[in-house]
C-alpha cells in the first residue's frame, strides 16, 4: 500500500512539473525582437539585433539588444555640443532632459516606496520587540529586519546606493540621498521615526 502512494505521489509530481514546464514559455529573439522595436518605435523589428537573452525563475529576462537611434545636437555659444533630442524609429524628436527628468522622478517614486517598506518593517519589530533596532549602516537594519519582519532584502535605493541608517532603541532616521547622491542636500528622501520628513516627489 505504501509503495503504490509513493508511486501514485511521484507520477502527481511529475505531472506537476510537466504542467510548470509547459507553461513557462520561454522569450525568443523573434519575440524579444518584436517587443522592443514596438516600445521604441522601430517599423521593422529586424532592426533590433538581440545579443543575449537571460531567463529567471520568475518570469522575468533580461533582453541584451542593439538598435539605431538618431540624436539631435546643438551648439552653445562657447563652441560645446551637447546632445538635446533623441528619435527612434520614425517617431518624432523626443527632449533628453525631459526623459532624464521623467526616468529621476520615477527613480524617486521607487526609492520612496522601498524606503516605506523598509520603515513599516521596522516599525512592525519596534511593535513586537519595544524598540528600534540599534545600529548605524542600512546593511546592519536590514540584517536585523529580514526575513521576519521584511520578506524581500532592500539594501539599495535606485541610484544603486545603500541606504543610510542611524538608529538607537528610541530613535532612528532612515534616508537615501537621492538623486545627487551627496547626503544631507534637499534632494534626499528621509524617514525618521515613522514620518516622512524630506525628499517629498515633485
Amino acid at each position: 500500500m505504501k509503495s503504490t502512494l509513493r508511486v501514485l505521489a511521484l507520477v502527481a509530481l511529475a505531472l506537476s512539473l510537466l504542467w510548470v514546464v509547459a507553461f513557462a514559455r520561454e522569450l525568443g529573439a523573434k519575440e524579444a525582437r518584436q517587443k522592443i522595436a514596438a516600445a521604441v518605435g522601430l517599423d521593422k523589428p529586424n532592426a533590433v539585433h538581440i545579443k543575449t537573452i537571460s531567463t529567471g525563475m520568475s518570469g522575468e529576462a533580461i533582453v541584451e539588444a542593439q538598435f539605431q537611434a538618431a540624436f539631435r545636437f546643438t551648439q552653445d555659444k562657447q563652441g560645446e555640443w551637447s546632445a538635446v533630442e533623441v528619435r527612434t524609429g520614425d517617431r518624432r524628436w523626443e527632449s533628453i532632459d525631459l526623459i532624464l527628468t521623467a526616468i529621476r522622478k520615477e527613480k524617486v517614486l521607487r526609492t520612496t516606496a522601498d524606503l516605506r517598506t523598509v520603515v513599516t518593517a521596522l516599525e512592525a519589530f519596534r511593535r513586537e520587540r519595544g524598540f528600534y533596532v540599534a545600529a548605524d549602516t542600512g546593511a546592519a537594519l536590514i540584517d536585523n529586519l529580514a526575513p521576519r519582519f521584511l520578506a524581500s532584502i532592500i539594501r539599495l535605493d535606485a541610484w544603486a546606493r545603500e541606504f543610510q541608517y542611524r538608529g538607537t532603541a528610541e530613535s532612528y532616521s532612515l534616508a537615501s540621498a537621492g538623486p545627487d547622491g551627496l547626503p544631507d542636500t534637499p534632494d534626499d528622501i528621509v524617514f525618521k521615526n515613522g514620518q516622512m520628513v524630506g525628499g517629498m516627489p515633485q
